[in-house]
């Protein structure tokens, strides 16, 4: 889901697990829940490109402001010079 939108793309996705939380409906990507759902998903994104590309814009900034290696990098970093601390 996350490299999907990293990419740029539109995402459909089930709603389980941190899904959820990540997908905006709508804003970000579509959560699909049955058979149906997920049919209706791909039709919506096939007959939008302007949805599609809306879609995929806001996708990809999130990624940037929450799971990029610029934002993440430095989270690591604090993690392991505090369990270094800790270990000796």
């Amino acid at each position: 889901l996350i490299q999907y939108m990293a990419c740029g793309l539109p995402v459909v996705a089930s709603p389980v697990g941190i899904n959820t939380e990540i997908v905006v409906p709508a804003q970000n990507g579509i959560l699909a829940r049955a058979e149906a759902d997920w049919y209706q998903a791909l039709r919506e994104l096939a007959a939008r490109p302007g949805g599609r590309a809306r879609m995929g814009e806001a996708g990809r900034t999130l990624v940037e402001e929450r799971y990029s290696t610029r934002v993440t990098a430095p989270l690591l970093l604090d993690a392991l010079e505090l369990a270094g601390r800790q270990g000796t």
